[in-house]
């Protein structure tokens, strides 16, 4: 864990003073800033999940999630977001372009190709990181899969989030991506 947050310091002062970005930097410090925003998350919650369960993990992220996303962000002075095709927070829904690469993301993972650990396209004045989320723990599940509809989770999300799309995921899934802006 603490690898992920030194390694983002590293890669953060460094570029800051590099001047413009190369293709490869952006990947790096994309690389870096996504790795700390799921250190952050998957951390505190699973500390959520162990202290509250999973209802206390879905208010946790409900009122926590978009501000620990900007907070990354703010630290290492570029834009980050979460989004997905099946979102549960109205706010991560996927804009076109961003739709586009999770339908093609989804078309390789569905054929058996393995997902690329990120991607990166140029756009003005500056580069665009791609990050797949993959559900690879059965904490997300406990929130992010098959959920019967009697449960006090299953009411909870439906209170908080009338228009979720989120649940019935199963191990390996593709559940969204983390988009990094960097500007070069």
């Amino acid at each position: 864990m603490i690898r992920y947050s030194l390694l983002s310091l590293i890669v953060s002062s460094s570029l800051l003073f590099a001047g413009s970005l190369s293709g490869e930097q952006a990947g790096q410090k994309g690389s870096a800033v996504s790795a700390s925003l799921l250190e952050k998350l998957s951390g505190e919650l699973k500390g959520y999940m162990q202290r509250s369960g999973p209802i206390g993990a879905l208010n946790f992220c409900s009122q926590n999630a978009l501000n620990l996303t900007d907070q990354v962000g703010k630290e290492s002075n570029v834009t980050v977001k979460r989004v997905s095709l099946k979102n549960r927070n109205p706010i991560n829904v996927a804009n076109a372009e961003e739709e586009i690469i999770l339908r093609r993301w989804a078309e390789l993972q569905h054929s058996g190709q393995p997902l690329p650990s990120y991607e990166i396209k140029q756009r003005n004045e500056e580069y665009m990181y791609y990050k797949p989320i993959v559900i690879n723990s059965e904490a997300c599940l406990k929130c992010h899969g098959n959920i019967a509809s009697e449960s006090p989770l299953f009411k909870e999300i439906k209170k908080m989030y009338p228009e979720d799309k989120a649940m019935g995921y199963v191990m390996g899934d593709l559940r969204g991506m983390i988009v990094v802006t960097l500007p070069k």
